[in-house]
């Protein structure tokens, strides 16, 4: 299902661009990203995506168990687990998304 975004000589309403708004943050949640900050004035959201954990103690047992060979898994799985990911969302008057991804630290 494609949205229609309006012209871009038209220019939104203040509750247009909410409901926008509201309905991008409905899609990026069913993605698996949770709303940290919300402003509804400005049009604008900040999600944040989680990071995978891994069980550090349920890889060292299964290590022990395998004599140390289950640990090149487990170090794999730790030098390239996903880290939290955060993003602000936003409608500009014309409809418009605009994603800008925020470094964590």
């Amino acid at each position: 299902m494609q949205e229609e975004v309006p012209s871009p000589q038209t220019a939104l309403t203040p509750e247009e661009r909410t409901e926008r708004m509201a309905r991008i943050v409905s899609s990026k949640t069913l993605e698996g990203w949770t709303v940290v900050d919300r402003n509804d004035r400005d049009a604008s959201s900040v999600l944040m995506l989680p990071g995978k954990p891994v069980n550090h103690l349920l890889h060292f047992l299964v290590g022990v168990f395998t004599c140390g060979l289950w640990w090149v898994v487990w170090l794999i799985l730790v030098l390239t687990q996903q880290k939290e990911q955060r993003m602000r969302v936003s409608v500009d008057s014309y409809g418009n998304l605009l994603e800008e991804k925020i470094a964590v630290t």
